[in-house]
Order: C-alpha cells, then sequence, then structure tokens
C-alpha cells in the first residue's frame, strides 16, 4: 500500500474522516483507533511479520523501563546489551545472515574445502532498517538519561508503528515524536493545509520525475555493455536525480500525511544537491539516518579515538560511513557507496571545515560562481559515486565506469534521444527550480506565504503534469532496505 497508490487513498481518506470525526475527544482514542489503523498498514503491507513488529514494541518497551528504573549502573549497562543484542539481532538475521553465510563459503570455495548451495531463503520485513534503528535510539537514549521512557504502551507502540514513517522512515527521535503523542491533537487549517502541499509534491517527485528518470536509466543499466559512454553517462545522471526524487518524494509524503493527523514528523531531506561540501550534502541528506549515525556511532567512536586528534576523527568519519553504507543493504557494493563517501570528508577533516554548515546564496537569488563550481563539483561526485548504489556488484560497477570512461563517452547518445529525455530534462529543471527558491523555508513547496492566485497556479500546474506526465510505479526504492 504505497502513498501513490489506489489503495492507499481509501486507506486514508476513511481513516482521517473517522480520526478527527469519532475519535477527537483525548489523545488515548486517538491513540487508540492510529495504532489500529498502523497495524492494519503494516499487516497490509506484509502480515506475517507483523507479529515480529508487536515482538518489537514489548521487548522495547520492558527494556526501557526496565534501564531507567535500575540504580546499578552495571544492571543497567546489561538491560542496555540485551536491547542492542536484540534490535541488531533482528537485523543481521533478517537482512544480513546470507551476506555472511555466502560470504563464508566463498572463502571455503577459494581454498577448495566447500561448495553447494550458499544461501537461506529468509524474507526481509518491510521497514526493519527503520524501526529497529528507532527503538534501539530510544534505548541509548534513555539509558544516555536524555528522556524518560514512556510508561504508557499505547503511545510507545504508536511511536514504534505510526504507518506514515514504518516503511521508509523517517527514523524518528522519541524526544520529538513521543510529547506529541502524549498530547491531544486538534485540527489546524494550516497545518492540514500545509501536509496537503507536502503530499503534493512528494506525489510530483516521486510519480513524475523519479519514474520518469528511472524510464530512461534502467534500461541503460540493465544493457550498459551495448551502449556507448556518452549514453552511460546520462543513465548516471538519471538515475542520481531519480534516487533523490525517489527518497525525498516518499520522505514529503510520510511527512505531508503525518501533518493531516495534527503529528509534525522531523525533515529528511533539505536541498542537498545544493549543497557545496561533502559535510552539508550529508547534513541535508536522509537527516535522520545522519543523525543517528552521528549520534550513537561517531560521536562514541571519536571521544574513544580523541588522542589520536585528526586521524581518529578521520577513522571515526569512515567508519560511520561504512555502516551507513552497510545499513543500505547486505552488498559489498553498499560498503563501498559509504566507504567512498567517508574519504571525500578528508579534505575537511584536513582543512578544520568539518562543522561549517551554510545555506548557499543565502537571501540571494542567483549563487555566486564560484558557489556554482562547488555545487556542480560536488554533484558530479555524488552523482559516480551512486553507480555503485545502483549497481548489483562492485565488478559491474567498476565495468559500468570503465565503459563511461572510454573513448565513447564523445560519441553522440544512441537508443535513447527522444521526446522523453528532452521533457524528463525540462522536468527535472522545474524540480530543481523549485527546490532552489524554497531552499532556506521549511520544506520544499512551503508557499503559504504567496498570494491566493499563485499558489493556486502552482497546484493546478503540478496537477496537470501528474496527470499528463505522471507513471505508475509499485515501489520506492528504499522499500528495500
Amino acid at each position: 500500500m504505497v502513498f501513490n497508490s489506489l489503495d492507499f487513498l481509501a486507506f486514508i481518506l476513511p481513516v482521517l474522516l473517522l480520526y478527527w470525526l469519532l475519535f477527537k475527544r483525548t489523545s488515548t482514542l486517538q491513540n487508540v483507533f492510529l495504532l489500529t489503523a498502523s497495524l492494519f498498514f503494516y499487516a497490509w503491507a506484509d502480515w506475517r511479520f507483523l507479529a515480529l513488529l508487536i515482538a518489537s514494541i514489548l521487548v522495547n518497551y520492558y527494556l526501557g523501563i526496565k534501564i531507567h528504573n535500575e540504580e546499578d549502573e552495571k544492571k543497567r549497562s546489561l538491560f542496555l546489551y540485551i536491547g542492542s543484542i536484540f534490535n541488531i539481532g533482528l537485523l543481521l538475521y533478517f537482512k544480513y545472515v546470507n551476506f555472511f553465510y555466502e560470504g563464508f563459503y566463498e572463502i571455503l570455495n577459494i581454498f577448495g574445502l566447500e561448495s553447494g548451495n550458499t544461501s537461506f531463503q529468509i524474507l526481509l520485513p518491510l521497514g526493519i532498517s527503520f524501526f529497529t534503528f528507532q527503538t534501539l535510539g530510544y534505548l541509548m537514549d534513555v539509558y544516555n538519561d536524555e528522556i524518560e521512557p514512556t510508561r504508557n504502551l499505547l503511545d510507545f507502540s504508536l511511536f514504534v508503528a505510526f504507518f506514515p514513517k514504518i516503511l521508509s522512515g523517517p527514523i524518528e527521535r522519541a524526544a520529538n515524536l513521543i510529547p506529541q503523542l502524549e498530547e491531544k491533537r486538534v485540527l489546524e487549517y494550516h497545518a492540514f493545509v500545509d501536509g496537503l502541499r507536502q503530499i503534493l509534491w512528494g506525489l510530483f517527485a516521486k510519480i513524475v520525475i523519479a519514474e520518469n528518470c528511472a524510464a530512461i536509466a534502467n534500461p541503460i543499466f540493465a544493457n550498459y555493455e551495448q551502449q556507448p559512454g556518452s549514453t552511460l553517462l546520462l543513465g548516471i545522471f538519471f538515475y542520481a536525480i531519480q534516487l533523490y526524487a525517489d527518497f525525498s518524494g516518499y520522505s514529503n509524503m510520510a511527512i505531508g500525511v503525518s501533518k493531516l493527523f495534527g503529528i509534525q514528523l522531523m525533515r529528511n531531506f533539505s536541498t542537498p544537491f545544493f549543497s557545496t561540501n561533502i559535510g552539508d550534502f550529508w547534513r541535508n541528506w536522509h537527516i535522520s539516518l545522519t543523525t543517528w549515525m552521528m549520534d550513537y556511532v561517531f560521536t562514541p567512536l571519536s571521544f574513544m579515538l580523541r588522542r589520536h586528534h585528526k586521524k581518529g576523527l578521520m577513522i571515526s568519519i569512515i567508519t560511520t560511513f561504512v555502516f551507513v553504507g552497510f545499513w543500505h543493504g547486505a552488498n559489498w557494493t553498499f560498503v563501498l557507496y559509504g566507504l567512498l563517501h567517508g574519504i571525500y570528508f578528508i579534505p575537511l577533516v584536513y582543512s578544520g571545515k568539518m562543522n561549517t554548515s551554510q545555506v548557499v546564496a543565502k537571501g540571494k537569488l542567483l549563487p555566486s560562481l564560484k558557489e556554482v563550481f562547488r555545487m556542480l563539483s560536488l554533484f558530479i561526485l555524488i552523482m559516480f559515486t551512486d553507480v555503485f548504489f545502483r549497481a548489483d556488484t562492485i565488478v559491474d560497477a567498476f565495468s559500468y565506469l570503465g565503459k563511461t570512461f572510454s573513448g565513447s563517452m564523445l560519441q553522440r547518445p544512441t537508443g535513447i534521444v527522444n521526446s522523453l529525455v528532452f521533457i524528463t530534462f525540462a522536468l527535472i529543471g522545474l524540480y530543481m527550480f523549485v527546490e532552489w527558491i524554497h531552499r532556506e523555508r521549511k520544506h520544499d513547496f512551503e508557499i503559504s506565504s504567496y498570494n491566493v492566485y499563485l499558489r493556486w497556479g502552482s497546484y493546478i500546474l503540478l496537477f496537470i503534469l501528474i496527470l499528463f506526465f505522471g507513471r505508475s510505479s509499485e515501489t520506492f526504492i528504499y522499500f528495500q532496505f
């Protein structure tokens, strides 16, 4: 039941009506109804793992209270270790056991010691990377006395299972979400309308931008051996835009849907393609994952290695981004993807500019030439690194890049120079223009201050573009993670 489907429309409309008409009197009624809707939503996606989600909720709820109540530091640590083993164990089993198992057999085969079946048939529960990180972060926050655990099982259950974010995030923090669930929500016109705007923009990003880019990029990647380098270069460009528009579109829709229920989720993207260095890029790309990794992986590591100064900082960053890559999937391509992004931080570390961040051309319509050069250089670097994110194997990735940087890069692209390519370029131009002019606002389509004619003109334009250029899709890229 993806956001851009008729099934979801048939689900969300009655849920919204019942929520605001029959269950609005108290926060308890609101939460009971939202939790019921959320569990139904997850069961619709894959009912086989509903029991796993409920078990995760119950175990983490209990451990959070035990960590907080226990005065003995050793026992507090023990409960945290149990929670960490439980949550990480779920991920390792469902997501990574085949990766390690196949790797073990490959090593044995190298020495001629073993051969045969090298994989298990293990289904991946939807959203497991997101809800396990959320519950693990909750336990660590309780352990570090940053929050008190909620003793209301209903509130905690909804914190974990809330349907707009359960499948692909954002990875919410308890300090942001749980206090909202403890209070009665009141229907606010401006917040509700702003949620609809964000849903509309996310829908445009997904089915117009991402899906048209996919229609161009997928055939190129599928048959890259027969394509000239110039065509492969276009494939890389369109995939980079597809990846961003797909997940950014999902996140905007998730945040927008949540606003319809009076709940504000954290922002997950903040125009990252307008960054001028890799640090700013990751502060603005998949923000919920980046901040989680910074808080729970990078900060402890950098503290442990602080005596090594910049070398320790560099090791901490590279290690953190290897984890970022591996979080995305059980494949060496993701590990290398994360490793490369960690390496890109080295110049920032040695220049002492790790923590500098700024909005490009703040308060101005146009950037300087220096800013344009830095944005384009970073985008090109990210774009080529995305090949490792897209490829099935590292060999395929290097083969694709090797063929791209061949003499055929200067040839005329073949097979894809058609109206779809030119139309998609124009749509991307419009998409990036809107994101550029809203880069200092709360989200990419925050147009509440515009006059009524400009607002409605924008809505009508997006509806027309969705109607004429939208493409259907079954899922989002990040559903596989």
